[in-house]
């Protein structure tokens, strides 16, 4: 990881999460978001500002999952652990939101695609800096945990293994900005559909079927991560990768992939 000369995250000079002065998540980030793994995120207060605000910000949702991958160990399925479990039952409901809004006009679904409120980790953020040595679940060091989360050894083996799928939809200026020409099926991600031209009716179709494609694979892989579930296929896999990409964005999939080119 390199550090940014301006106010954007980058690795290799390329913006990967947002917002920040360092490319590593930092200590209280990974605090935060390793409380969201181990529970937080259940309150009924932080979902229903999770479903306003569409998730977290570009920046906390790519930490969420990096996070939860790279820290938890073990779990159920075939992988056994540093796999998205958390991340793949909050955004399946998140899509499950999305969808409905694909039943009413364009103009309708922009809006409704849009963030209602500030990113909940971003809010937690803002308060006072914890200091000396901290303790969080299961007695761990948070300078440890801090130090392995930045690796993202395990995310990377997530995005090598399943490139091959979800490359073919990444969105056209998400490939733009990163130097690489747009797949044919690409897929205009949430931001770029807020930022540009209402989809037009062909578009609007394709996208509809895609996100309804992508919840059930993303409900299919929650299950494959529990105890009786079934093995995940490749698609089902990549469909985590897809989803976040969809909605925040792929800088952070498409650098990281670089690097281990």
């Amino acid at each position: 990881m390199t550090k940014s000369n301006g106010d954007a995250l980058t690795l290799r000079g390329r913006e990967i999460f947002g917002p920040s002065s360092d490319a590593n998540l930092l200590p209280e980030e990974v605090r935060i978001l390793w409380d969201f793994v181990h529970g937080d995120i259940m309150d009924g207060t932080t979902r229903r500002r999770l479903l306003a605000n569409r998730g977290m910000c570009t920046r906390h949702a790519w930490a969420y999952a990096t996070v939860e991958i790279e820290l938890w160990h073990d779990g159920a399925g075939a992988r056994g652990g540093h796999q998205p479990f958390d991340v793949s039952v909050l955004y399946t409901a998140l899509l499950e939101d999305v969808r409905w809004a694909l039943h009413g006009p364009p103009k309708a679904m922009r809006r409704h695609l849009a963030s209602g409120g500030v990113c909940v980790v971003c809010a937690d953020l803002k308060g006072p800096a914890l200091t000396g040595i901290i303790v969080t679940h299961a007695g761990m060091d948070l300078a440890e945990l801090t130090v392995e989360a930045n690796r993202m050894a395990y995310i990377a083996e997530w995005f090598t293994e399943t490139a091959p799928l979800w490359s073919r939809v990444v969105c056209a200026q998400c490939a733009g900005d990163h130097g690489e020409a747009a797949p044919e099926a690409s897929i205009r991600c949430r931001r770029h559909l807020l930022d540009g031209a209402p989809p037009e009716p062909t578009e609007f179709a394709v996208l509809a079927s895609y996100l309804g494609r992508l919840q059930q694979e993303l409900s299919l892989l929650t299950a494959s991560m529990t105890q009786s579930g079934t093995p995940a296929t490749s698609a089902v896999d990549a469909s985590w990768v897809e989803t976040l990409g969809w909605f925040h964005g792929w800088a952070f999939p498409l650098t990281l992939s670089s690097q281990l080119e």
